[in-house]
């Protein structure tokens, strides 16, 4: 018996264990959410390593002006000797030019080489240029950041908005639900037309198609969110904060489109990129200009060797060679290549300014754009809030009436969808004012992680 219990008590554990474990709910505010990000992104991650890649690439160029030391050890073994060429009166033969067998079967050497430049103006402007190219992708960097920002605020806002249109929707499908049952009732006991039957049961159907498709664009938004911020796909995510909770402070923030341009010029990270890329384009130039000058540098070495046909090495003799001196490189001519580098860096600054020229513009555009757009948005907003007294004030005096016999069902569902109409405009212009501001916030170079 009790050692039944135990098999019970143990299969029960596992039984349990291999449960899936229920997803966790967790509550996440937008802010919160973007500083997950930070750490969380893939996209931002990769970003970071290629920071690190141009930091080893400067750290590469600056190697180039230090000294390089090697060092080589080798072994022969010579089958047959090796022969030098003498005068035959050097050899003691009679030939014009005798051959001479010489050295012995092994034969050992050893180095240590130095090679240190002076005067490398090409490695120095290749290390400047690196330099440039560490503050561009640290820009790259930055501005990644920013556009993520972006995206995690629009697919916040998003789910909020959706979910108070489904808060509406459910509301609005469960009066029509009771609407229904009420034509029902009335049509069957004569008071009611059959057409008014159909009708509330098309109302119900396509409340319910819509609350199915925004519960599904919920869900899937939600896996976005999720991926953007690097949240495990399990867990569930309850958002905290509200639609309306900066809609009044956003109003008030109007800027013209100059002063929208000044900021963004000194704000934006893709424009302080592009400008950097200019600069790393013209170093470049630089550094191919500097091939036509020449190189000195201090040139080294210490050897040591040794020859014989045994390998006793206590008998051996190892000579020893050593030399420093200085080694001068000049340019002469290498068919035109170098004139015809500089032209293409020079070209490609060209195109650089010209990439920077349209940046500009494209940042005036979008800016007046937002900011024409925010203002329309804000005009609705107002609206909206005064169409949706007026729905509630219609429905209102529209219930009373069905509830004094004056008004009929048909009456009363009009109202109540048009009362629904008007709240969901009202959240879509809210929604409208808060991405438009978040668009801006990022247009102007202030959208941060």
């Amino acid at each position: 018996m009790k050692k039944a219990s135990h098999i019970f008590i143990i299969a029960l554990l596992l039984f349990i264990g291999s449960r899936p474990s229920l997803a966790q709910t967790k509550t996440l505010s937008l802010k919160e959410a973007l500083t997950m990000a930070r750490q969380g992104n893939k996209t931002i991650q990769v970003q970071i390593l290629e920071e690190k890649n141009a930091a080893e690439k400067t750290r590469e160029n600056k190697g180039r002006l230090l000294p390089d030391i090697s060092a080589g050890v080798a072994y022969s073994y010579y089958f047959d000797r090796q022969n030098i060429f003498l005068p035959g009166s050097f050899a003691g033969t009679t030939k014009a030019v005798q051959e001479v067998a010489v050295g012995g079967r092994n034969a050992f050497n050893g180095f240590v080489s130095l090679y240190q430049p002076i005067l490398d103006p090409g490695s120095h402007r290749m290390t400047k240029a690196s330099r440039i190219n560490e503050k561009i992708q640290a820009e790259k960097t930055e501005d990644l950041k920013s556009r993520v920002a972006l995206a995690i605020s629009s697919r916040y806002l998003d789910i909020l908005m959706m979910k108070r249109q489904l808060q509406l929707l459910e509301q609005s499908h469960e009066r029509n639900v009771k609407a229904l049952k009420d034509s029902k009732s009335l049509f069957a006991q004569g008071r009611g037309l059959k057409s008014d039957t159909l009708r509330s049961f098309i109302a119900v159907e396509n409340l319910r198609s819509s609350v199915s498709y925004l519960k599904n664009n919920i869900d899937v938004s939600g896996i976005e969110l999720k991926r953007l911020i690097g949240l495990d796909e399990i867990q569930e995510l309850e958002l905290t904060d509200e639609l309306e909770s900066e809609v009044q402070t956003n109003q008030t923030e109007f800027l013209t489109v100059s002063e929208a341009l000044n900021i963004a010029e000194v704000n934006r990270n893709d424009l302080n990129v592009q400008e950097l890329i200019i600069e790393l384009q013209l170093q470049k130039v630089s550094a191919t200009k500097a091939e036509l000058i020449p190189k000195i540098g201090i040139i080294g070495q210490y050897q040591i060797q040794a020859q014989a046909d045994n390998l006793k090495f206590n008998d051996y003799v190892w000579p020893r060679t050593s030399f420093l001196g200085l080694q001068l490189s000049v340019p002469i001519f290498n068919g035109g290549q170098r004139r015809s580098k500089i032209n293409q860096a020079k070209i490609v600054a060209d195109q650089e300014e010209v990439r920077l020229k349209d940046l500009k513009d494209e940042v005036k555009t979008t800016l007046a754009s937002i900011i024409s757009r925010w203002k329309e948005a804000s005009s609705q907003l107002e609206i909206q809030i005064t169409t949706v007294q007026s729905a509630e004030l219609n429905h209102q005096m529209t219930e009373d009436r069905f509830e004094n016999g004056l008004g009929s069902r048909l009456e009363l569902t009009d109202a109540e969808l048009a009362l629904t109409q008007a709240k969901i405009n009202y959240l879509q212009a809210v929604y409208n004012l808060r991405l438009l501001h978040t668009e801006l916030q990022y247009a102007l170079g202030m959208l941060e992680l």
